[in-house]
């Protein structure tokens, strides 16, 4: 924006000047050659009288003689011409050339008309001026004829010197203006845009998560202190805002989950003593105190992936399925569900740049819905395909019943409840129930510029594709863990 506005500023000062000087440049020269001219069409004049006169008088070689007199005072070229046409006189060698040359003026001389121009010379810039010759009387004597013309070259480099020093001179002032409009220029520059680069670099701040960022007050346009003003208080309302909800959360999420597990146990103790129908109305209970304490946990994940903007870091992606996949084999084993591990091993280097642990809170969320879904019997794979070239795609995929194209569309929704239907996979707590399963997962893929997304499985069920750049450098790996044997 800087150099925008510096250089708006110049470009109106250029085209000021330009408009200025060009003009004045010219009228100046021309203003110059004028003057010229005038004063080689009095000499020519002049000089014509004192031909007519040496021309009355009849003497031998007058008009020769006062050409080269001229030559000898003033260096300019002398030229008399007949009304035939033919040179009587002239200063010059050359003479029948330069008469040829200046037919035009020498005509319009013969014809009664004292004339001047500019001509170049042999690379010389001249002033030619041409005047009648009155023989037979004065001039305001009706009975003076035209017996000749005289043509007259003078030099003209006095007025191309003027020229160019007029030019030099104005160049010079322009560019002197140009110069301080520059330095002028820079300084509003950086006085608007300052106040408008801190602006932007609080709201930057501000939006990385910075909540205490705010912009200098003072300082700039009234415009844009006025701004700063508004975002300050936008800003002072929405952190306290921010800060509310999440102290609530936090003190709602802390106060429940004491009576909670306090009551899990009560539920746990109750067990052994009860039996039929009423333990399996028990295990119902158990399962939704569970499925409360997960959301009070999922609460808390959705605060903080909202708000927080941690640094990312280098993250073994094999490394971590390998760990989130053992985690969760003795629960998919105790509830008959095969969890299979067709990732890379940790030591093949596939690595991408994430907050550290947001993938395994991904994969915990994933593979917890995939193993409350899923019946006994099915099966559960996680792998990872990738050429480094294009994102990597992370796959939790699952042997279930799986959803519908809308409902995949809309499991990703807060407490969506959806057609009834358990789903496999990761869409389990988006399903009958509802939860925040995929909410939390969608919330931390967002943050590492990650995406994801419900696909249907290959042969039935859901499979749950997470993707993500690698780092550069990583080889390929992997198939798709979809594709199941």
């Amino acid at each position: 924006m800087r150099r925008r506005l510096a250089s708006s500023f110049l470009l109106l000062i250029l085209v000021v000047l330009a408009a200025l000087e060009i003009p004045l440049g010219v009228v100046m020269t021309r203003h110059d050659r004028s003057i010229l001219a005038s004063q080689v069409l009095r000499e020519a004049t002049g000089l014509s009288v004192l031909v007519g006169e040496a021309a009355e008088q009849t003497v031998p070689g007058q008009v020769q003689y006062l050409t080269d007199q001229y030559r000898a005072r003033t260096g300019g070229e002398v030229i008399v011409v007949g009304p035939d046409g033919k040179v009587l006189a002239s200063s010059e060698k050359d003479k029948d050339n330069d008469a040829r040359e200046q037919r035009p003026l020498v005509l319009a001389a013969l014809a009664g008309h004292a004339t001047s121009s500019f001509t170049v010379d042999e690379g010389t810039t001249v002033a030619v001026g041409a005047a009648p010759v009155f023989v037979g009387g004065a001039l305001e004597r009706p009975g003076r004829v035209i017996r000749a013309a005289v043509l007259l070259d003078v030099p003209a480099m006095s007025v191309v010197s003027r020229a160019r020093a007029t030019w030099l001179a104005l160049g010079a002032f322009g560019a002197g203006v140009l110069v301080l409009a520059a330095l002028a220029a820079v300084y509003m520059a950086r006085s608007i845009a300052r106040p408008l680069a801190e602006l932007e670099e609080a709201v930057a701040r501000f939006a990385g998560g910075d909540l205490a960022a705010r912009a200098a007050p003072a300082g700039g346009p009234p415009e844009v202190r006025s701004l700063a003003g508004e975002f300050n208080d936008m800003a002072s309302r929405l952190s306290d805002l921010l800060e509310a909800q999440n102290r609530f959360v936090a003190d709602a999420s802390h106060q429940l989950r004491s009576p909670l597990t306090a009551l899990r146990l009560r539920l746990e103790n109750l067990e052994a003593d009860v039996h039929g129908h009423a333990s399996q109305g028990l295990a119902a209970a158990g399962r939704e105190l569970q499925r409360l304490s997960r959301l009070v946990d999922g609460l808390l994940a959705l605060t903080r992936a909202g708000v927080e903007k941690p640094r990312r870091e280098r993250v073994e992606l094999g490394r971590v399925i390998a760990e989130r996949c053992e985690a969760w084999a003795a629960l998919a084993e105790e509830r008959g569900v095969a969890l299979v591990n067709e990732g890379p091993p940790p030591s093949a280097g596939l690595a991408a740049r994430l907050v550290p642990g947001d993938l395994d809170q991904i994969l915990d969320n994933l593979l917890a819905n995939a193993v409350d879904a899923c019946p006994e019997g099915a099966r559960i794979s996680v792998g990872l395909i990738g050429d480094g070239l294009a994102p990597a795609e992370i796959h939790v995929t699952d042997s279930g019943p799986g959803l519908s194209a809308e409902d995949r569309e809309r499991a990703f929704e807060r407490f969506w409840q959806g057609t009834g239907k358990v789903s496999a996979g990761p869409a389990a707590s988006a399903g009958a129930a509802g939860g925040l399963g995929l909410a939390i997962v969608r919330e931390l893929a967002g943050r590492n510029g990650a995406a994801v997304e419900l696909r249907e499985a290959p042969g039935g069920g859901l499979d749950a594709v997470l993707r993500l750049p690698l780092l550069p450098g990583t080889p390929p790996a992997g198939r798709n863990p979809g594709q199941m044997p």
